[in-house]
């Protein structure tokens, strides 16, 4: 398996696509086969609060929002065993502090289930920056590609969790710098090597502020344990949930 990036506005391949390649696509999509991974999301939660910046009297708001989900197979098949699949992390900013929030990710799995990030398979780290007066639109930015940043591939052990940890330093530590306007999508491939019944959901531990944690979930993860013939020359597209925004972010 061979993965690719083919953000228009970005226009960098990770890798040379072969007979089969993961593809991150943010909008409109390529004329080739390719099979459209569609996500299952999981509820919004809502994640600390804040008082708006500068307001008086103040003004009390909802600091983050995040939902989690994973990707199924056209039309709706779940996941088998040993076969990767992506989780991914959706977060809104839409609370504004006059510094902003410097947001600490963990990835909680269920029992075996692991990561699978790899050359073939490597994780995504995408951002949507709000418009500014340099930029008169909001835009797609890869992280990946941010020399501030990075996009993780390698997940330490954490609180909860595994760390999910900016690896050029981020925000400072590794922190994901938000502020209002500001999207963040994060995908990472798993694998499970256990079937799954549908009794566990993927979880991750949102830490925006001091003392603040949220937990948002995927819907329940169901991991089946049949042999599925899967054709070595399918060719597969990841959408980006973040380019759903409106309006609609320069480079989706």
């Amino acid at each position: 398996m061979s993965l690719r990036i083919l953000a228009a506005l970005l226009a960098v391949a990770l890798c040379a696509p072969t007979a089969r390649a993961y593809t991150v696509e943010p909008r409109g999509f390529p004329a080739e086969p390719f099979i459209v991974l569609p996500w299952w999301n999981g509820l919004i939660s809502s994640i600390g609060q804040n008082f708006a910046c500068l307001t008086s009297p103040p003004i009390l708001e909802v600091r983050t929002q995040a939902y989690a989900g994973y990707t199924l197979r056209p039309p709706n098949l779940t996941p088998a065993v040993g076969e990767v699949f992506y989780v991914h992390l959706v977060m809104s900013h839409p609370g504004n502090p006059c510094t902003g929030s410097a947001v600490g990710l963990e990835l909680i799995l269920p029992p075996g289930v692991q990561t699978a990030t790899s050359a073939n398979d490597p994780a995504f780290c995408f951002a949507v920056l709000p418009a500014s007066q340099s930029n008169p639109a909001p835009r797609l930015h890869n992280l990946g590609l941010d020399p501030d940043y990075g996009c993780p591939q390698f997940f330490p052990p954490g609180l909860e969790g595994l760390r999910i940890s900016a690896p050029n330093g981020g925000f400072g530590g590794g922190s994901w710098g938000m502020h209002r306007g500001f999207f963040l999508e994060i995908l990472i491939p798993l694998v499970s090597t256990i079937p799954h019944p549908g009794t566990h959901p993927v979880r991750f531990r949102v830490n925006p502020d001091v003392g603040v944690v949220g937990y948002p979930a995927t819907p329940v993860l169901l991991v089946n344990n049949d042999v599925i013939f899967r054709s070595s020359q399918e060719d597969v597209l990841l959408t980006l949930d973040v380019c759903g925004t409106t309006p609609t972010p320069v480079g989706c």
